[in-house]
């Protein structure tokens, strides 16, 4: 097992992360070793803002604001990870609730580029590792996400309904990827970076254990 006390699993939505961070758990659980699971939609998440909506991070206050809060959840965070002793599972709120989330909002990507920066300094004394679905085919992605959960998920919570909406999401989420892939491939924390073409999720599962160096 590399010795860390934070695994973090990203990528866009419906990519696989949920399930992986649950397969790590239980994984970890067989193995008697203690760990601590955070699901994206947990409630009282520490790295959720409950305190500000926001509309556009182009407004130099907002932006502010937002970057000095997750500044300061990230270093709650580590501070309270570092007196337990367990391995932390984290989904989503790097790249696809903070990072990314900047990025739709319209923060300069110098901004995003430094906040991103800041999270590796933070969260260096955790020696994280990161797990990253890189998707090949994001509109086919997100099609076969919202087939699978369903209208409501697809309707209620995307806002996707024709095939133009897809499509355009497929653009959106392709960009916004493709930055992220950019900050990754500069980042000092080791990472592990998953192309999904196929969903081959056995396949995706060991190469992840073998990352992590659990066996059994």
């Amino acid at each position: 097992m590399l010795h860390t006390k934070l695994i973090l699993i990203d990528g866009i939505p419906g990519s696989g992360k949920s399930t992986t961070g649950k397969m790590l758990a239980d994984k970890l659980d067989s193995l008697r070793i203690p760990n601590r699971f955070y699901h994206e939609l947990e409630e009282n998440h520490p790295l959720r803002i409950y305190d500000r909506q926001f509309t556009t991070f182009t407004i130099e206050e907002e932006a502010e604001w937002f970057t000095a809060k997750v500044k300061m959840l990230f270093e709650n965070l580590v501070q309270d990870l570092l007196e337990k002793e367990e391995i932390t599972i984290m989904e989503s709120y790097v790249f696809q609730d903070t990072l990314g989330f900047a990025y739709f909002l319209g923060m300069p990507h110098e901004r995003i580029l430094e906040l991103s920066k800041s999270i590796q300094t933070i969260l260096h004394p955790l020696n994280p590792v990161l797990i990253y679905y890189y998707q090949l085919n994001v509109e086919q992605n997100w099609r076969h996400i919202c087939e699978i959960r369903g209208p409501k998920f697809a309707h209620d919570r995307c806002g996707l309904f024709t095939d133009e909406d897809f499509v355009k999401a497929g653009q959106d989420w392709t960009a916004n990827q493709d930055f992220m892939m950019r900050m990754i491939q500069n980042w000092d924390i080791r990472n592990l970076v998953i192309k999904n073409k196929d969903y081959c999720w056995d396949e995706y599962n060991q190469t992840i254990l073998n990352f992590l160096q659990i066996g059994g």
